[in-house]
């Protein structure tokens, strides 16, 4: 009964971790990547004036004009990125519906697309679901690009390359020399990037700032959005911005599809590209620091740049680990929900202080032959 395309896809371990948190008394909840943080009053009472104001029904496909115009400005004077207008900006349901739009626009049956190991664990299920093939190309130890095995990867199947920054699960912000690499390697082999920035906002070293390939590659879909930045994760607001070709297609597939980004709330995201969350940003930073300090005589990891995730290797057989967090509450997920290995696992600190102590507590216990 169910197709072969769609037997492929497989249930993600992050989804598992958040039905145990469930069923666990008081976990240590350390799993999923959702800020802790609720929308912002301004934010919220924009959604509400929009929805009494009956603004309930289809907008244009491609968004509200109002919206595409501010994440345009945005694009040009925060992300570099010249060429962006309201006609290049396409309103979606979160960057994980833009992909699910770039995809079928972008790529045939057969051709290959290129991922990195470790990336999120949707980009391989999408290329899948839309019968492409992903080809994953390991990145580096300190989870830099690694160009030689990158072109390695390339033949004459390859068609794009999934693109993140910061990242997820790694908290690496890719450097200006790394953006350039893979910027010259695409334009070599005439590849479309398809360029996930939803934790741009996510930047700890002032040394390091976000880049977006776009603003030096023109055949770049960059894709971002309000969920991580601004809690609302559950309102499935955000958007692209690429080649004419590309976004116009992404649009008629929207047309039968998602029909348009949920009307209320792409007025409500107004709002949101005027609201500031440098405090979120600032404590989340603090939780970083915190264990940095905490962990790092104890377990093994690159710290993070961005995001919010620490990336930690197993200090001992990752089952038995992870059985051992589950006997003390503790739920992280495991390294396989984001590649092809499993020696490692993602650690969330986009959380309270009381949950990051109870869980470096937890941590020093499961692996008591380092702790302090």
């Amino acid at each position: 009964m169910i197709s072969k395309r769609a037997q492929q896809i497989t249930a993600s371990s992050i989804r598992k971790a958040f039905v145990l948190a469930q069923s666990l008394d008081n976990p240590i909840n350390m799993s999923i990547g959702q800020p802790d943080f609720p929308v912002p009053n301004e934010i919220k009472e924009a959604a509400q004036e929009a929805i009494k104001l009956d603004y309930n029904s289809y907008t244009l496909t491609q968004g509200i004009e109002p919206l595409r115009k501010a994440v345009a400005k945005k694009l040009r004077d925060k992300n570099q990125i010249t060429q962006a207008n309201e006609n290049s900006v396409l309103i979606t349901s979160a960057v994980s519906g833009a992909l699910t739009l770039a995809l079928p626009a972008c790529i045939d049956p057969g051709d290959e697309v290129i991922i990195f190991d470790p990336c999120f664990a949707g980009y391989r299920q999408l290329i899948l679901l839309n019968s492409g093939v992903p080809v994953t190309v390991a990145l580096s130890e300190d989870f830099s690009l690694n160009e030689e095995a990158l072109e390695k990867a390339i033949n004459a199947k390859t068609k794009a390359v999934i693109f993140n920054t910061p990242g997820n699960p790694t908290g690496h912000v890719v450097s200006k020399e790394e953006i350039e690499t893979l910027a010259k390697v695409a334009r070599k082999h005439d590849l479309i990037v398809l360029s996930d920035e939803i934790y741009e906002d996510f930047i700890y070293n002032s040394e390091k700032p976000h880049i977006s390939i776009g603003s030096i590659y023109e055949k770049t879909v960059t894709m971002s959005g309000f969920s991580k930045s601004h809690g609302m994760t559950g309102w499935r607001i955000g958007y692209a911005q690429g080649p004419a070709e590309i976004v116009e297609k992404m649009m008629e597939i929207q047309q039968y599809t998602f029909v348009c980004a949920p009307a209320p709330l792409q007025h409500a995201a107004l709002v949101a590209l005027k609201t500031d969350i440098k405090s979120h940003i600032n404590r989340y930073q603090k939780n970083r620091d915190y264990l940095i300090d905490s962990l790092g005589n104890t377990y093994e990891f690159n710290p993070p740049e961005g995001a919010f995730y620490f990336f930690v290797k197993y200090p001992y057989e990752g089952e038995k680990f992870l059985n051992n967090c589950i006997k003390n509450n503790l739920l992280v997920v495991p390294g396989d929900a984001f590649s092809l290995k499993n020696t490692h696992f993602r650690l969330s600190f986009a959380t309270n202080r009381e949950t990051i102590e109870r869980g470096v507590v937890a941590l020093h216990k499961i692996n008591p032959q380092k702790s302090p």
